[in-house]
């Protein structure tokens, strides 16, 4: 009889260790070879421009490594994207082609060809802006494939989906602030749902000074220009875990 301990060290979903090696089963199951993941982040990182986290398996010296993310200026796969509300696509990518954009022949250079499925992905802040590629050097992908590997593939974007998370979190803690008083929590949570300061106010049965002053508090605890940004930055452990 297997006892209950090992069961715990045989099937546990929140390993790293455990998705990385899970990923790169689904990967060979399903014929790919590579993924890239690129998130837009309007919050919690930045109050300016939305950056990219890219998160891929990719030889690219400067992906071989990744950990926390690299911030990048454009998403190269946006092009590819183009807001397309399908659950995927199909892709193809060729070095010589002369309309490839320059953040797409670095992220790639290191082939020649490369062929694959492209996934447009919603993140926790509601863009659009988020996808998750596959890719293989061999062949083309097909429908008739694709329908045959649904069940590696959902959950390959999903042990893939998970590792990112983990990277969003490894970042989120390097920049951690203080933990913030449970008003200023409470009222983080009414700005994340959209309330006004007076509807604050009025929730709460308290002053709208009061409510003003905690949501500078917020602002400076964690260093945000914004009161929505501000409030996700204080609301992240909670949201992520």
């Amino acid at each position: 009889m297997i006892a209950d301990q090992s069961l715990d060290a045989a099937f546990n979903p929140l390993s790293k260790a455990e998705q990385l090696a899970f990923l790169k089963q689904s990967l060979q199951s399903t014929g790919f070879e590579y993924y890239v993941y690129i998130e837009n982040l309007p919050f919690p990182f930045n109050d300016g421009e939305s950056q990219f986290l890219c998160a891929s398996n990719l030889p690219h010296s400067r992906l071989k490594s990744l950990q926390d993310g690299i911030t990048l200026k454009n998403n190269p796969l946006a092009c590819i994207n183009n807001n397309s509300p399908a659950h995927y696509k199909k892709f193809e990518w060729n070095k010589h082609d002369l309309s490839n954009p320059p953040e797409l022949i670095r992220l790639f250079k290191d082939f020649t060809q490369l062929h694959g499925l492209h996934f447009p992905y919603q993140n926790i802040s509601g863009s659009k802006n988020n996808s998750l590629t596959l890719l293989r050097t061999r062949h083309q992908v097909s429908m008739k494939e694709i329908k045959q590997n649904l069940f590696h593939l959902r959950h390959l974007v999903f042990s893939a989906r998970y590792l990112v998370r983990q990277n969003l979190v490894s970042h989120y803690l390097n920049t951690m602030h203080p933990t913030l008083p449970p008003r200023q929590m409470e009222i983080s949570r009414c700005i994340v749902a959209d309330m006004t300061n007076n509807d604050i106010a009025n929730l709460l049965q308290i002053k709208n000074g009061t409510v003003t002053y905690h949501v500078r508090q917020i602002l400076r605890n964690t260093k945000s220009n914004r009161r929505t940004s501000g409030a996700f930055k204080a609301l992240l452990p909670e949201l992520i875990t």
